[in-house]
């Protein structure tokens, strides 16, 4: 029994490193960001937000954050002019991150009941520890953390996947 269950979880995380080695675009709910950030991810390898959004681009990946408030986000989050001068977007256009979530190559980061349309909508998507229940029932993935460290969690996992997958 333990091997099965054992073949199981290989299996789901070849899967995760799969889907985050192909993703060109993870859009992230600005709401993540009113949680204090919770847990210590420890590793101290971890590429910090500016970087991650350096990297992101340097990948041939974009980040899109979106959401009511999202224009105060970038001025306040310090990192906000990174945001645009490595080619990512800051949008409050539902549509547009509803079109942008039906399309496989895409990982979501939401926080709100309001995201559960964009969860359903087909893509990988990863809810933070505080998030609703109704959203983490539909998430692919629920994090342990909150706040800027269940975004640098998420970046991280895709950032090493598709560098492992590079070569």
């Amino acid at each position: 029994m333990r091997k099965r269950r054992t073949d199981v979880l290989t299996r789901i995380r070849t899967d995760m490193e799969k889907m985050f080695r192909e993703s060109t675009c993870l859009l992230v709910n600005v709401a993540v960001f009113d949680c204090a950030s919770t847990g210590d991810l420890g590793i101290p390898e971890n590429l910090s937000p500016p970087e991650l959004l350096r990297e992101f681009r340097s990948l041939g990946a974009e980040i899109v954050f979106y959401g009511s408030g999202s224009g105060e986000f970038a001025s306040t989050n310090g990192f906000g002019d990174l945001i645009e001068e490595n080619g990512h977007r800051i949008t409050d256009d539902r549509a547009c991150v509803l079109d942008r979530a039906g399309k496989k190559d895409c990982v979501l980061l939401g926080s709100e009941l309001s995201d559960i349309d964009f969860f359903l909508s087909g893509v990988f998507s990863v809810a933070p520890s505080s998030a609703p229940l109704d959203l983490k029932m539909v998430s692919s993935y629920v994090s342990n953390f909150d706040g800027e460290a269940v975004f640098t969690e998420l970046g991280n996992l895709i950032v090493n996947s598709k560098r492992g997958g590079r070569g």
